[in-house]
């Protein structure tokens, strides 16, 4: 059950809200058409949740190819704008998980292996052009300038448990959820 149900409420049925409402779930509309429910969820936390909190938004980057932009963009914005100031924003799908990197040098550990993670990372320049120098990966790079248009790196392979990625400007960072064990 969920602490919170934010958004714009304009396609929640009564019986629903009623249902969760019940349950103790607090409901908070936000009639702001100018913002995306993304974004509300986001401010909903802000506001409510514990300050050193990191968001899970199952389901990112799915659906329409434009809900997916819109997804990286608010994760770009939200995280800009300190919607969780101590805490980071995780977009998952069946696949795979994303997030923002932040200038300077970046380490995660990456256990690959049966319901962790597949071996498959990218290391992607959304905004603006990017200077990148990664460890342990197999194909390290130093110093090495990518851009949409240019050249990005995509389908790279984890090659130890943890890695570092130092970066001149923040870039997406994905990796490949494992899936061996699904039936």
């Amino acid at each position: 059950i969920p602490d919170f149900i934010c958004g714009d409420l304009d396609s929640i049925r009564p019986e629903v809200r009623a249902y969760y409402e019940k349950k103790g779930t607090k409901v908070i509309q936000d009639p702001d058409q100018y913002s995306s429910d993304l974004t509300k969820s986001l401010k909903c936390i802000k506001n409510y949740a514990k300050p050193s909190m990191h968001a899970v938004i199952i389901g990112g980057i799915g659906g329409r190819f434009d809900q997916g932009f819109s997804q990286l963009h608010h994760l770009y914005t939200a995280t800009k704008e300190s919607m969780l100031p101590n805490g980071q924003i995780f977009l998952v799908n069946a696949q795979s998980i994303c997030f923002l990197l932040e200038k300077g040098m970046n380490k995660i550990t990456t256990p690959v292996g049966p319901g962790l993670f597949a071996e498959n990372v990218g290391i992607i320049p959304v905004a603006r052009p990017s200077v990148i120098t990664t460890k342990g990966l197999e194909w390290d790079v130093s110093d090495w300038y990518t851009e949409f248009g240019g050249q990005i790196s995509t389908s790279n392979h984890i090659r130890s448990n943890k890695i570092e990625i130092e970066t001149s400007e923040r870039v997406l960072f994905t990796i490949e959820l494992d899936r061996s064990q699904e039936q």
